[in-house]
């Protein structure tokens, strides 16, 4: 029995962009700050915002959770102070994420909360 049909983003497209942000190696761009990192990202996030939030803009949390990681391991390896504590990095996001509200396309969106 076919109960209804379910609008969110599948596993296997989360898994899709996961690879994609794999590839980019986001950790290993050689920015000199973290504007050019976003100018670079903000088409694909916007792209996938666009398509895969339409309905359940939330469900999109998990996969911003690890873009999120991915920009902290960038921090870490461009900035020594950084370099030692993921808890430090992480509060550097934060505090960006503060400064410069609509930096990243993804924050400007409350839905998408996904800075600890």
């Amino acid at each position: 029995m076919f109960l209804g049909y379910d609008c969110a983003i599948s596993i296997s497209s989360r898994k899709r962009i996961a690879d994609k942000l794999e590839e980019l190696n986001v950790n290993k761009l050689n920015f000199k700050n973290i504007v050019g990192v976003a100018h670079y990202l903000n088409p694909m996030i916007r792209g996938w915002v666009h398509y895969y939030g339409k309905f359940k803009m939330y469900e999109l949390t998990k996969v911003f959770w690890l873009l999120s990681a991915r920009l902290v391991w960038w921090a870490r390896r461009r900035y020594m102070r950084y370099k030692t504590s993921m808890g430090k990095g992480y509060k550097w996001l934060a505090t960006i994420r503060d400064q410069f509200p609509t930096l990243f396309y993804h924050w400007l969106f409350p839905e998408i909360n996904v800075i600890a």
